[in-house]
């Protein structure tokens, strides 16, 4: 006999992350995460499991370790360990050597325990062996933070109030908080143990080093324009590790990212999209190093799918790691993309002979990938409505994935989880638009739900075939959860994507009440108890919806925009949303962006609304959020707000586990209330 879900099953779930095929394509490395219930704290460690058997094994104890990359003979697995909470360092030895930072270990397959090879100040990102496996490259941090008296405080346990000076517009990164004082860096080290070596130095980030097949370059992502600090697009250059020699590839008007070399040493593969006036659609290129003049020639121009995992869930901390793979031949780039709710593995002849074409398929979610050099098997970490994340294995050849791992099995045995149903109805314009609902496990069709319309944020993101957490526990709680793609969203191709540029509340308004409209329509909704939840730009239209509509009893809002002319200045992102999205500027066209705002149409708000922000948030800044609800106390409406302490945008996805639950606890108990017959 099942049980319904809980938000507490926060704790129960388990996650497979960044699966690592082995060089002989007999073993699978892995991450495991999952939540300890005590201490709220997220624990992650290594594993592997046998493609042959899928019988898995633990390398490590944790508490957090990640991004395990195998050495080209396959015999040592790199690693990142970052230290338990609390770990500071409490001397200036212990600051120089990096105690408290995350670093990199190596871990022998043949046996025996992990050791420590880095012990830098401020950490390392994640190991590229050479091809030799001599030599490991790294990003890595560096400078010194521009307050050194409340630095030296804290080696003595006292804590001084930091002063920060700020000289450029692009300053702060949420998740990361400020970040004009430290500069990322390549560095190599040998992998027998050694001193390293700074790459790359000066007044910009370099990041994502790619070894060439010979062993003598670095391909990596930097951005050294003189707008790096207000409009910031890494191009791909190249660093000759001989004598120094850089070369940028790429032109200056690209963002790209995931730099790739092919094996015969001839391109690299990258993905990008516009610096300016994007439309949320990423491309895969491919660029020649050595031919001269920066250049890039497009393999997707009439590819629908955009070239990212950009399928949202509140199960993790971001989108698929952006990741280019290649075939032996250099005739082929591998990649993540992802399209009308699915993300799967697609490879593009980069001759661009043929459209890319996909290695996976079917209504599932993709999230994570690798191949080895022979490139006739996939590792792959999937997720569908029901699978929160298991480990799975696709060999050369047409046959579906197979699951090697269950590591939510006795979970699954006792919760009643939902199946969502697809819908394509007709939207603004007459566009054929994507959408689901969700409802309780084993309810009759004919019975009339309360039902919740769910708005995704980006919006240049897409729901899909994925699990979800929030949607599940609304099912289990008897209602019905309806959530779609309008314009705006990635997976439909670009013009559909960048169909939302200027027109925020606009025909994706209109996408999403047709989708509503198409769900009542199709019968079991009660039209008396309508909610409307979302996050971030799903926020923005959550203030809109119940500010431009009487349709809704009740409203839950989060991680909101309420007041475009004040994101400005406030967001870590604010000038590139408002110029580019919207195409004004506070003090040029206020009248504009107010337009746009949620905030001026509060006083036709009937609806009560629990606004939920995380104090953290830098991408959409509590003041949003104050704004509305002062305003809506001001005026007499029923409200509440609930603020997150020390959270950041992210909270759904990666924040404090309490928080998490107390979130969803908040969300399920504002539409029982209001909901109640």
């Amino acid at each position: 006999m099942t049980r319904p879900i809980t938000a507490d099953d926060l704790f129960a779930i388990r996650h497979v992350e960044d699966p690592q095929l082995s060089p002989d394509g007999t073993l699978i490395a892995f991450v495991r995460m999952e939540v300890d219930r005590e201490s709220f704290e997220y624990r992650r460690s290594l594993w592997v499991a046998s493609v042959e058997s899928g019988a898995p094994r633990r390398l490590t104890n944790g508490p957090s370790d990640t991004a395990p990359r195998w050495s080209p003979d396959g015999a040592t697995i790199a690693f990142v360990r970052a230290p338990a909470s609390g770990v500071k360092p409490k001397t200036h030895e212990e600051r120089e050597h990096g105690v408290g930072s995350p670093q990199l270990w190596l871990l022998p397959m043949r046996g025996g325990e992990p050791s420590q090879l880095t012990r830098l100040r401020h950490g390392t990102g994640p190991a590229v062996w050479s091809p030799d496996g001599a030599t490991i490259a790294f990003a890595a941090p560096t400078g010194d933070a521009d307050d050194h008296a409340a630095d030296d405080a804290a080696l003595e346990g006292r804590a001084l109030p930091r002063v920060r000076t700020i000289t450029r517009l692009w300053h702060k990164l949420d998740g990361a908080g400020y970040i004009y004082d430290l500069r990322s860096h390549l560095f190599t080290i040998p992998s027998a143990g050694g001193e390293p070596r700074q790459i790359t130095d000066g007044d910009w980030d370099d990041s994502e080093p790619c070894w060439s097949p010979d062993g003598r370059w670095l391909a990596f992502t930097s951005d050294r324009t003189d707008e790096r600090w207000s409009w910031p697009a890494a191009q791909v250059w190249t660093v000759d590790l001989i004598n120094g020699t850089l070369a940028r590839l790429t032109g200056e008007e690209l963002a790209c990212a995931a730099p790739s070399w092919s094996p015969d040493g001839q391109a690299v593969a990258f993905l990008a999209s516009p610096r300016r006036a994007g439309v949320g659609h990423t491309d895969l290129y491919v660029s020649r190093p050595g031919a001269g003049e920066p250049g890039q020639h497009l393999l997707t121009e009439a590819f629908i799918p955009t070239c990212d995992d950009t399928c949202i869930d509140d199960q993790r901390s971001s989108h698929g790691a952006h990741h280019i793979a290649w075939t032996p031949d250099s005739r082929e780039a591998l990649f993540l993309a992802a399209t009308r709710g699915t993300t799967h593995v697609y490879a593009a002849p980069v001759d661009g002979s043929l459209p890319p074409h996909a290695l996976t398929d079917g209504a599932l979610h993709v999230y994570g990938y690798s191949t080895n050099a022979a490139a006739r098997m996939l590792a792959l970490g999937i997720s569908t409505p029901v699978i929160p994340g298991d480990l799975y294995v696709k060999a050369d050849g047409n046959e579906q994935p197979r699951r090697l791992t269950r590591v939510n099995a006795g979970w699954m045995d006792e919760v009643a989880l939902a199946e969502p149903e697809e819908m394509t109805f007709t939207g603004a314009d007459g566009w054929e638009i994507q959408g689901w609902t969700l409802r309780p496990a084993g309810a009759p069709p004919e019975r009339a739900l309360p039902t919740v319309l769910e708005i995704h944020g980006g919006p240049a993101a897409m729901y899909g075939w994925s699990f979800f957490l929030e949607f599940q526990l609304l099912a289990a709680r008897g209602y019905s959860v309806v959530y779609v793609n309008p314009r705006g969203s990635t997976g439909y191709g670009r013009l559909f994507s960048g169909a939302v540029i200027n027109d925020w509340g606009g025909k994706d308004f209109e996408d999403i009440m047709a989708g509503l409209d198409a769900a009542i329509a199709h019968g079991g909704i009660d039209l008396e108890r309508l909610g409307v939840a979302g996050g971030s730009y799903g926020g923005f239209m959550t203030n809109w919806a119940v500010s431009h509509s009487d349709r809704f009893k009740a409203g839950v809002t989060m991680r909101c925009v309420s007041n475009m002319a004040t994101m400005f200045g406030v967001s870590d992102i604010g000038w590139s949303l408002t110029v580019d999205e919207l195409g004004a500027t506070p003090w040029e066209d206020p009248e504009r962006l107010m337009r746009f705002s949620p905030i001026t149409y509060v006083q036709d708000i009937q609806a009560p609304l629990l606004i939920l922000h995380s104090d953290n948030d830098l991408r959409c800044p509590l003041e949003q959020s104050q704004q509305l609800f002062s305003a809506l106390k001001y005026l007499g409406r029923e409200t509440k707000m609930v603020i997150f302490e020390g959270q950041s945008h992210d909270l759904s996805r990666t924040g404090h586990p309490r928080s998490r639950v107390r979130r969803l606890n908040e969300i399920l108990g504002w539409f029982e209330e209001h909901f109640a017959e």
